[in-house]
This record gives structure tokens, sequence and C-alpha cells, in this order.
């Protein structure tokens, strides 16, 4: 299986979904995780001038969609909080997301208990 996940320091799960410049990208066998690449990404809650976005923004398909094409073969995303509309958009593609805060190397026995 492969997964995607946001983390700021490759050891975590520690970033929200819609802050992340990058994805660190996983193949899963046998309990085991092998990274097979960083993907980068420009920021879905940022606006132009770098300025966070307003946490009640409105649902941004356009730079949603980027973000999405890049993690649309992972079968899974950890991450430590997404938006609900985010949630529900990689779910509908078939990308099943789990909010967690765990260790990298624990993702493959996360079931998000560790919140």
């Amino acid at each position: 299986m492969r997964i995607a996940v946001t983390t700021s320091n490759g050891e975590k799960v520690d970033q929200h979904f819609g802050k992340a410049t990058s994805f660190n990208i996983y193949d899963v066998e046998d309990g085991a995780l092998k990274m097979v690449d960083l993907r980068q990404v420009e920021s879905y809650c940022e606006c132009e001038d770098g300025e966070p976005v307003e946490p009640n923004h409105k649902f941004k398909q356009d730079r949603f969609s980027k973000v999405k094409e890049t993690i649309k073969d992972c079968e899974k995303l950890y991450t430590l909080q997404i938006g609900d509309v985010p949630k529900e958009k990689l779910e509908i593609v078939g990308i099943a997301v789990q909010e967690c805060k765990c260790a990298i190397d624990k993702i493959p026995n996360c079931k998000g208990e560790c919140k």
C-alpha cells in the first residue's frame, strides 16, 4: 500500500493537510515502511502573498486539485488535521484519511488513537 504523510521533519506526523508544503510518500509492506518519494506542493491554505488563509475560508477547488494530484497514487493519507471538505473530497477519489500525531515508524499500527 502506498501512503502520504504530512510531516515537517520526517519523524512524526505533525502538519495540517492544508498547510503542508510537501508529502513524504511511503510504501507499506508487511508492517514495514519504505520511503519512496518526497513531493513538494504549494500549500493549500496559503494566500498568494504567503499569508495564511483565514480559518473559515471558502474551499478552493483549484488549489486543492493540485495537492490531490500530487498524492493521487496513495491509498491513505496520514495527517495531523484536515478540514471536513478536503477530507470528503479525498475519500471520494479513494484516498482514506487518518488523523494522527504518531511517529512515522508507528504508522503501520496506527488507528488514530495517538491523538
